[in-house]
């Protein structure tokens, strides 16, 4: 039912004043409540943004001075429209399908300063010519991506002029921002001479096709000092371009030609306006294309004198000439300024030009001496020279190598560098720079304000040994995608001592690991973010614990099987990234460790990518990932993978926790007293105690022992040469270390039982035959192996094999972690004379005599 405000209020009035009050009042609330439920109201701020509007609603506050409308679906604009909020001074309409516009649209914006249009449907040609004329104080006006970009395959260019809607922009003489598009021909009439006031001109859909001099020359009495006519990918390109274009915007100071496919000789054409002057930046970042060129105009560009001309007499902070096809610098160009001393910025990166020459050299030596006030150097993506390259000859040819000094070579030997860096230099990046000369060692002068050194994926043929004699303020090092194992061993690792950003990504951590080198034996304190994913880690080393102050760990895309114990001792970390490792669980330790550091940090741990396992044993830490604070990703929603190799999730299993794992309270433990078996050859009596479910009886373990037993001969095969029985507490030693010794080094098959048992396969029968097929067994007894329920039942096994089957196997017991001969367990002492003992240094730097015991026992 409908009422009317007047019929409301008369039947009020019939009513005593207290009665009128209460009416009044609970209307009012009423009508609040009806736009509260469209737009948000804050203050003066009515968001009515993505609310399925059609319309410009008539119901808010009349005094709101800030209206955001974007993102609905309004068509049009009607006339008077917004004469209700006379008080806005921010109007956004911006992402709608607003296709017309009423010549009295705008009525009443008197005080409105910002006007959002991006993003409609409006035809810069065709706006009434007094759309914009209540706007007489709009200072900001963004009209950009209304323009439809035509298809790939739909004819372009045809040479129509479009001539904007002068008469329309006229009224707009306070405006400083205008944010436009710009069409394949256009014309800007007498209207826009009175902008005098724009001082920032973006034309951002770009679909240009020419440009003459007349172009914009009614902007001529602007005062526009930023410019930005970017993604001109629609340009036609032509052998030559007038060089005026710009000359209504001399007072630029801040030119972006980015992605605009104007030709690197071309643009810096464009630059004849601003000769002798003074600039913030040029940007020309790929202003040539290689699949638009024309033969008087290749991609591939050799940089001239000539065309430098204008350039070389600007005094600009930032320069940027990346990815547009340089190949070469002639002398007396590239490197040769008035003003060098003006130069901040320096970026040219992505382009295949070298200094190889020794006047290109000077010059660069020169300029470097010149740019004082040069903070930041960037060249990277360089492809210069391939080492150790291969050719693909016909029959009966050879290619003759310079390997020997002739009348023309030289024998190029490692060389040493010292290079005098600018004073102010604060980033420098040589990244993806491909080339085949050698250097021994660098020594980098005036480092004092060197903060940020990029070296990431450099091929180097001999890593450099790096110094800075006069002092390192590094905070950000990167060597990613450099092999760990060329540095390692240099002074440059000392550079990273008081770093507080690292990034080692794709290094061959896990190689340098191998061979017993440590990486992280300088990190300290400072550092404070380390990203060290791609590297195929199993482990890190116990010395990665004492950077205490460690922030921000990136460790994804690893090979974790295990979550690293040496980070439970830090406790400032904010973010661990796991992400695509090989993660099955994280123990009671760990999940307790990160309730704790989240209690200090607000701890985000990213387990994306990992498969857990969906186990009986694995049930408290499922049940975590919903109970936690700790601030998990994916909407804490993980794969996991039963025994059978049934995939689900990991939400799926803990909303139906009671009937995935109502098996699991089944579980009992059965003390067989004494089983006695006689054979022909021994008597055993052993003592077992044997895991097994309920409906498994003393008959399975008895069943086990029964198997055929018969004697084998001394030149039986075996599948392996060691099985290992441990515990988890020693997994990362068992896999960053002790593997990577027997199986690469000492070339022995290895079964692990994370690693080698089949899914869905019944443990104790699975161990069983692992340990009848392995020549050697090897218990590693630490504190978690002691407390293990299955550590007796391989032994037992182990005890089986060795006495009843025959098989004389030998048993080597490593005590590790301060086990010692006090702690094995008692169902070895049946066969102390047969097992041979090593008791592992807890200091892993100290094992030389350890190894050489154990690679004699193994034979």
């Amino acid at each position: 039912m409908k009422f009317s405000a007047v019929v409301v209020s008369n039947y009020c009035r019939s009513m005593d004043g207290r009665w009128y009050l209460i009416v009044t009042v609970t209307f009012y609330m009423i009508a609040n409540l009806a736009f509260a439920q469209v737009c948000d109201l804050r203050g003066l701020f009515a968001n009515c943004s993505k609310r399925d509007l059609s319309n410009i609603p008539q119901n808010l506050p009349k005094n709101i001075t800030e209206l955001d409308l974007s993102e609905n679906f309004i068509t049009e604009i009607g006339a008077k429209t917004f004469n209700r909020y006379r008080k806005l001074i921010h109007l956004n309409l911006a992402n709608n399908k607003i296709n017309s516009l009423n010549s009295d649209a705008f009525s009443g914006l008197n005080e409105t300063k910002v006007l959002i249009l991006t993003e409609n449907r409006l035809d810069h040609t065709k706006y009434p010519n007094n759309v914009f004329r209540p706007l007489k104080n709009l200072q900001e006006l963004y009209l950009n991506r209304n323009m439809r970009k035509p298809s790939p395959f739909e004819p372009f260019c045809h040479g129509k002029p479009c001539r904007y809607s002068d008469k329309a922009f006229s009224w707009l003489v306070n405006l400083n921002v205008l944010s436009i598009d710009l069409c394949e021909n256009p014309e800007f009439g007498d209207g826009f001479l009175n902008m005098k006031n724009l001082q920032k001109l973006t034309f951002d859909y770009c679909l240009v096709c020419e440009l003459s001099n007349k172009t914009f020359s009614n902007f001529k009495y602007s005062n526009v000092e930023v410019l930005s006519l970017s993604r001109c990918e629609l340009y036609k390109m032509s052998a030559s371009i007038e060089a005026g274009i710009l000359n209504p915007f001399s007072n630029v100071t801040s030119l972006d030609l980015s992605n605009s496919y104007f030709s690197l000789k071309h643009a810096l054409k464009l630059l004849f306006p601003f000769r002798n002057k003074t600039m913030d930046m040029i940007n020309f970042h790929r202003v040539s294309r290689g699949s638009r060129t024309i033969p008087e105009n290749p991609f591939k560009i050799v940089i001239t004198s000539d065309m430098m001309q204008y350039l070389k007499t600007i005094c600009v902070k930032t320069i940027i000439l990346s990815y547009n096809g340089i190949v070469d610098v002639k002398p007396n160009s590239l490197f040769v300024h008035d003003h060098p001393q003006c130069f901040e910025n320096i970026i040219m990166s992505a382009n295949s030009f070298s200094v190889e020459y020794n006047i290109q050299y000077m010059e660069v030596l020169k300029l470097a001496n010149a740019v004082k006030n040069l903070r930041l150097f960037d060249y990277s993506y360089v492809p210069l020279q391939f080492s150790d390259m291969k050719f693909i000859l016909p029959p009966n040819s050879m290619i003759v190598n310079n390997h020997f000094p002739s009348l023309y070579t030289e024998t190029k030997h490692p060389t040493n560098m010292t290079f005098k860096l600018p004073p102010k230099l604060e980033i420098l990046r040589f990244s993806y720079v491909m080339t085949g000369s050698r250097l021994f060692s660098l020594i980098l002068k005036n480092t004092q304000a060197l903060k940020y050194l990029d070296l990431s994926h450099f091929a180097f043929q001999e890593f450099p040994d790096i110094f800075m004699p006069e002092g390192n303020v590094l905070e950000h090092v990167d060597f990613s995608g450099i092999d760990s194992r060329l540095y390692v061993d240099k002074g440059v690792i000392e550079l990273m001592r008081d770093v507080k950003t690292i990034l080692l990504r794709d290094a061959n951590l896990d190689l340098t690991f191998r061979e017993r080198k440590n990486v992280f034996k300088y990190f300290g304190n400072i550092t404070t973010s380390i990203d060290i994913s791609y590297n195929h880690l199993v482990t890190l080393p116990r010395t990665f614990g004492v950077i205490s102050n460690l922030e921000h760990l990136n460790l994804s895309f690893n090979s974790f099987r295990n979550f690293p114990k040496s980070l439970t001792s830090l406790y400032n970390l904010k973010i661990v990234d796991l992400r695509f490792n090989q993660l099955l669980t994280l123990d009671k330790m760990v999940t307790q460790w990160a309730d704790d550091v989240f209690q200090k940090t607000n701890l985000s741990l990213l387990l994306k990518g990992n498969e857990f396992a969906c186990s009986c044993e694995n049930r408290d830490f499922l049940k975590w990932l919903t109970q936690t604070k700790v601030l998990l990703d994916t909407n804490r929603t993980y794969y996991c993978q039963f025994a059978n190799g049934t995939r689900t999730t990991t939400r799926f299993v803990v909303e139906r926790f009671h009937e995935t794992f109502s098996d699991c309270d089944a579980i009992a433990w059965l003390r067989i007293g004494v089983i006695c078996i006689v054979s022909s050859f021994v008597v055993i009596c052993l003592s077992a105690v044997i895991y097994q479910f309920r409906w498994r009886m003393a008959y399975f373990f008895y069943r086990k022992l029964k198997m055929n037993y018969s004697i084998e001969s001394d030149d039986v095969e075996f599948r392996y040469d060691i099985f290992v029985a441990y515990a988890s507490d020693c997994c990362e030693w068992l896999i960053g270390t002790l593997l990577p010794i027997i199986e690469e080094e000492w070339k022995l098959s290895v079964c692990v039982k994370d690693r080698d048992f089949p899914v869905g396969v019944d443990r104790a029968d699975t161990v069983i035959n692992s340990m009848r097929n392995s020549k050697f067994i090897i218990f590693i007894i630490t504190p978690g192996f002691i407390k293990r329920k299955w550590g007796k039942f391989e032994i037992e096994m182990a005890k089986y094999e060795m006495f009843e089957q025959r098989k004389q196997k030998r048993i080597i017991v490593i005590m590790k972690d301060g086990t010692s001969k006090e702690d094995v367990p008692i169902e070895f002492s049946i066969m102390w004379k047969d097992v041979i003992m090593i008791e592992w240094p807890g200091d892993d730097m100290n094992t030389e005599n350890v190894w050489y015991d154990l690679k004699l026992q193994l034979g």
